[in-house]
């Protein structure tokens, strides 16, 4: 059970039958990194048993969600999240679950600050492109992903802004006839050419929604 909640499980297999496991190439993987706002000028950030907890029970309900919308959380470095669609098992449908699982993370946020004293702000970026995947590390194996597809994700969410959503070109083309979207015009993005981004415009429950509890759903 410790070693499926470490690996993809087609990567489990492999590394149990072979004692390691191969880095692939994968050309066209969906990739989600969302990160906090203002996390260290938070006072719970000063009180390292109740950020656990916090922490704790909300990547728990965004793996929940991951996992519902057949995405694969990564890891978490800090008080950012990062997840893939499409790797190592494929998902036709990768770049519109994972920017629906992109907003229930946000309603789920929004539902939880509006009956809870600790408010939790995070700004979420999406890319559909290329990325490595591989097993590293000789006594502390981690699985993680690296490249093209998740250095710009990371673009698209320092790009972002509150509580909103930002894809790129390429994930935009994929899910606009599915998922509304606003152009947010071009900008440049570090070691690559300068680039269209969106809004998902999807992101935020109704007010009369703040209160439901169905996150995961």
């Amino acid at each position: 059970r410790l070693l499926m909640n470490m690996f993809p499980l087609k990567v489990l297999h492999e590394f149990k039958e072979f004692g390691t496991t191969t880095p692939s190439f994968y050309d066209d993987v969906s990739v989600l990194f969302l990160d906090f706002v203002g996390f260290t000028r938070m006072p719970i950030s000063r009180e390292p048993k109740r950020l656990i907890s916090e922490l704790n029970e909300i990547f728990s309900t965004f793996d929940q969600i991951i996992e519902h919308h057949a995405c694969e959380r990564i890891k978490t470095i800090g008080d950012a999240y990062l997840a893939v669609a499409n790797m190592p098992s494929p998902n036709p449908d990768h770049a519109i679950d994972i920017t629906t699982a992109a907003i229930k993370m946000l309603r789920y946020l929004q539902r939880r600050n509006a009956s809870h004293p600790v408010q939790w702000t995070c700004r979420i970026g999406i890319h559909t492109g290329s990325v490595v995947g591989s097993v590293v590390g000789v006594r502390k194996y981690i699985y993680d992903v690296f490249g093209d597809g998740v250095n710009t994700a990371s673009r698209m969410q320092s790009l972002s802004e509150p509580m909103r959503i930002t894809v790129s070109e390429s994930t935009y083309q994929i899910i606009k006839s599915t998922i509304p979207c606003t152009p947010r015009g071009m900008f440049e993005i570090r070691g690559s050419d300068r680039m269209n981004i969106y809004f998902v415009e999807a992101a935020l429950a109704a007010p009369d929604e703040a209160s439901g509890t169905d996150g995961a759903a």
